[in-house]
């Protein structure tokens, strides 16, 4: 049927209506959903949030850090995605060869909008880390795709996040070194109040993390579209699979763990979202999607994600965004507990999946 992943996947090079799908998609690629319904939803939510910011009504958990902010880094996706989809319909073969998926999404979620909050907003800095970010994020994440985590046997999200390293890691000190470090400060969250409520509104924040916004309400637009797109056709997101309950059930866990551990230190950056953008996901995906994996991969993320991030932000550079050590973190973490995994005989591949 019109929304079963594989028919919006195939022939797309071809179809306009599909390039469409494809590149809302890749705004819920962050969280593997993968769908179009939750990509439309974050960007509406992320546009709900802020209309009601300017409104001066009141959130929990600050768009973009700063919801100034938020209409650049918008800006800043948009541009850089539409330029990765462009130089990939025109010059994809000569450096997809061998790849059987892209991540297109990475600019997103990448050096792009990381430059909007890094160095401020202005058209300089968007039009900089839009065509960086455009040119090099993706074709990045597939050679890395294709020549370290396919033959270590990693998750491609293992990829993914060290291509988000990497171009982050050189993107944003050039960034830096041509417009300087200028942007607003960010909103901290408040430290009172901190009881079940706050923590349910952390934790759907969480959701939204990858793309930088941060906000409880693009959350709930994100997951709402999932829900509706699976209840239309449940082989339209998470690439077809049919995982998006063990998906949903990881991430829900390891925000939830990670909340509960590190809830207090959260005003210091601590990065309780990464189980939900990689370690949950990425082992649903290569373990199958009983509940013994989704349950496992959920709480280790949690206790591991945050000290991880926060350490290597430590020995971050001046220049680099704070994004970079969350995606190096990602890396690690998902592969120290996809390693765990192996080692255990409740836990077995399933190769159609991995």
């Amino acid at each position: 049927m019109p929304l079963d992943y594989d028919w919006i996947v195939a022939g797309a090079a071809q179809s306009l209506p599909k390039q469409l799908a494809w590149f809302f998609m890749n705004f819920a690629e962050p969280q593997f959903y993968a769908g179009i319904l939750s990509g439309l939803g974050v960007i509406l939510g992320g546009i709900v949030a802020w209309l009601r910011w300017r409104d001066g009504k009141p959130t929990r958990f600050a768009l973009c850090g700063n919801p100034v902010l938020f209409p650049w880094v918008l800006a800043a996706q948009l541009a850089s995605l539409a330029l990765t989809l462009f130089v990939f319909g025109r010059f994809g073969s000569y450096f997809t060869d061998g790849a059987d998926w892209v991540a297109t999404f990475i600019p997103v979620a990448g050096a792009p909008p990381a430059v909007i909050l890094l160095c401020g907003p202005g058209w300089r800095q968007l039009f900089a880390g839009s065509v960086l970010g455009g040119l090099f994020c993706a074709p990045t994440a597939v050679w890395l795709n294709l020549h370290v985590a396919a033959p270590l046997g990693l998750p491609s999200v293992v990829a993914s996040v060290i291509a988000m390293a990497v171009t982050g890691a050189v993107i944003c000190p050039v960034c830096a070194a041509l417009f300087g470090v200028a942007a607003p400060p960010a909103q901290k969250p408040a430290a009172a109040g901190r009881g079940v409520a706050w923590r349910v509104k952390r934790m759907l924040a969480d959701f939204s993390e990858a793309q930088f916004y941060g906000n409880e309400t693009a959350s709930l637009f994100l997951l709402g579209g999932v829900l509706l797109e699976t209840a239309l056709c449940a082989g339209h997101g998470v690439y077809g699979t049919g995982l998006v309950p063990a998906i949903l059930l990881s991430q829900f866990t390891g925000s939830a763990v990670g909340i509960f551990l590190y809830g207090e230190r959260l005003a210091d950056g601590y990065a309780t979202f990464i189980p939900v953008v990689s370690v949950g996901p990425a082992c649903v995906l290569f373990y199958g999607g009983g509940l013994l994996p989704a349950l496992f991969a959920g709480i280790l993320g949690g206790i591991l994600g945050g000290p991880t991030a926060q350490m290597i932000r430590g020995k971050l550079p001046c220049g680099v965004h704070p994004t970079v050590a969350n995606v190096t973190a990602m890396a690690v973490c998902t592969t120290l507990v996809t390693a765990a995994m192996d080692l255990l005989p409740c836990f077995s591949r399933v190769p159609n999946l991995a």
